[in-house]
């Protein structure tokens, strides 16, 4: 049987929803399926992929997989790597094992590594037992309630619900909130830098041009926020609000912060987030020990853990190094039950 991988025209949107709804078991469009978001996420400009992102394997007898490629480049000293997060993966029942044959043509065609970031039942059951996927890290997801009575009125209202607000107010003042130093946190304006992250791992590379790309999705009201030093810009974070869930999408420092620097720096950010009226709940998740030491400092809960897989067909990652991961890669910083916002 001869199959096809090729990028997906605009033109054929309808035949994409059609075949993720019947492959999801879909009745209802998603939020991150919504003509504004499906026209930003597949074929808006992007500074690192201009053209269309979505991709069909096919045969003669119709769609037999689907993927949407999001770009990703990690920073190896002065060498820039290549990588991907396969989201909206999905397999239809023309060919056996067809989702896991769109990811090895995507590599192979579009020459880059790919990652996969926890996902559905399927790729979570799948992708551990495809042997070019390497575990790599894990991202750790938590929460810190900002207004536990909104929350509260937001949920079922049920006793586990009650107990939950009492739990929750009683940790909006245990432990307290570190102070901040003198880091501050302000919005970000035109021509304010983003930070690429410094450690003892391989960090995610930022240009200002992505970050605004994805500070444009439609199905989040995100800000771009400063974290500033003494005055001075060294670091910044982006915030996406999902109807009361604000989701720490990204959140780096520059030039090897401590460890006290970063626990000062994001309680400058919690503060900033605390002072938005909308925000009622704030989510964070890394898989680098500094940045969840600051979350636990600063009276965030631990929620979930999200494995990471790396397939770097031509090893250009060095073998054994961390890997710094974050919401902002992939779809997990806008994916978002309306119903239940505060679910991850």
């Amino acid at each position: 049987m001869g199959l096809t991988f090729s990028a997906i025209s605009q033109e054929r949107s309808a035949e994409l929803i059609t075949f993720l709804s019947s492959a999801f078991g879909m009745k209802d469009t998603p939020p991150n399926l919504s003509p504004e978001v499906l026209v930003w996420k597949y074929f808006a400009p992007h500074p690192w992929w201009p053209t269309g992102r979505g991709y069909f394997l096919e045969t003669d007898n119709g769609i037999a997989a689907h993927g949407c490629m999001a770009p990703v480049r990690f920073a190896e000293g002065s060498a820039v790597l290549e990588s991907m997060v396969v989201i909206d993966w999905a397999s239809g029942k023309l060919v056996p094992g067809a989702g896991v044959l769109l990811c090895r043509r995507a590599m192979e065609t579009l020459h880059s590594s790919m990652l996969a970031i926890g996902g559905s039942p399927d790729a979570l059951s799948i992708f551990p037992q495809v042997r070019w996927f390497v575990p790599r890290a894990e991202m750790k997801w938590y929460a810190k309630s900002l207004r536990p009575w909104q929350r509260f009125l937001k949920s079922g209202r049920r006793l586990r619900d009650g107990l939950k607000f009492v739990r929750n107010t009683h940790r909006g003042f245990f432990p307290p909130l570190p102070a901040p130093g003198k880091w501050t946190c302000r919005r970000a304006r035109r021509g304010d830098p983003v930070f690429t992250s410094e450690g003892n791992f391989i960090p995610i590379l930022r240009t200002r041009e992505w970050i605004d790309y994805l500070s444009a999705c439609p199905a989040a009201r995100c800000t771009l926020w400063i974290l500033e030093h003494e005055g001075a810009p060294c670091g910044h974070a982006l915030i996406a609000n999902l109807g009361g869930s604000a989701r720490v999408a990204d959140f780096a420092l520059g030039a090897k912060p401590t460890s006290d620097a970063v626990k000062q720096a994001f309680s400058a950010l919690v503060r900033a987030a605390a002072a938005d009226s909308d925000a009622i709940e704030l989510v964070a998740a890394s898989s680098l020990a500094e940045d969840i030491a600051a979350f636990e400092a600063c009276g965030m809960q631990y929620r979930r853990c999200f494995p990471v897989l790396l397939a770097d067909l031509a090893r250009a990652f060095p073998p054994n190094s961390a890997l710094e991961i974050k919401p902002i890669l992939g779809d997990a910083f806008y994916l978002y039950n309306p119903a239940n916002p505060f679910q991850l």
